[in-house]
């Protein structure tokens, strides 16, 4: 499969971030994250995270479309949603009686972290790809005999 820029990617990206941050936040708003056992909260954020990652290696379209962007994308990305996390962490924390799994943290830990991981997980293989393109363009792998002038006969 060769796209040069996969443009059904940004558009299924969206919606599909768009749900799955919905359906989030309104099982956050109805309370649902309070209700689960801690065990059942842990395999759901563990899911999440599997899930984003799994995206991020396995559909080569999804995949093809994140390398395209470069590290540098992704590493912004990854750095923009960290920073957002932080700054909801530390404005959750300042609000009183608010448990450690409890349904504010909820869009936090199912949502931006698995999103964040996503977008590292992309910016590593890509600068993986790009060091790898330099070592080769480089000249180091190339054998003595290909750099070696090319010999010609003696005309008698």
């Amino acid at each position: 499969m060769r796209h040069d820029d996969y443009p059904d990617v940004p558009g299924t990206l969206a919606v599909a971030l768009t749900l799955w941050g919905g359906a989030v936040s309104a099982g956050t708003r109805s309370g649902i994250f309070l209700r689960l056992a801690p065990e059942a909260y842990a395999a759901l954020a563990a899911f999440a995270i599997a899930f984003a990652l799994s995206v991020v290696t396995v559909d080569p379209r999804v995949r093809g479309w994140l390398d395209r962007r470069g590290a540098l994308a992704g590493w912004l990305a990854a750095a923009g949603i960290a920073g957002l996390l932080v700054a909801a962490g530390i404005g959750l924390s300042d609000v009183a009686g608010i448990e450690a799994a409890a349904a504010p943290w909820a869009p936090l830990l199912l949502f931006g972290v698995p999103v964040t991981a996503a977008a590292a997980l992309a910016a590593i293989r890509a600068s993986w790809r790009e060091r790898q393109a330099a070592v080769v363009n480089s000249g180091f792998f190339r054998s003595p005999a290909s750099t070696a002038p090319a010999q010609t006969r003696a005309s008698p």
